[in-house]
């Protein structure tokens, strides 16, 4: 999730790691645009493309994921939880 900025520092901490992914891609938030890494420019698909809802619906999932761990997290804390 995230611009060229987030690609490019999602890069930097996959190179740190003996396997690399296939693919990796960021969705930028508003305009919607996606980056790649072998791309300078990001590609733009039209609001109803079915490859864009994909996108996006897997990053609200992976949005969706993080808060639910986060607040569980937090609880677990709040509890005393060790």
């Amino acid at each position: 999730d995230g611009g060229k900025g987030q690609l490019s520092a999602t890069m930097e901490a996959f190179a740190m790691l003996d396997k690399q992914p296939p693919m990796v891609i960021s969705l930028a938030k508003k305009e919607e645009l996606i980056y790649m890494v072998d791309r300078d420019e990001p590609i733009k698909l039209g609001r109803n493309n079915d490859g864009l809802k994909l996108v996006q619906a897997m990053r609200d999932e992976a949005h969706r994921f993080a808060q639910h761990y986060h607040l569980l997290l937090r609880n677990k804390k709040m509890l005393g939880d060790s």
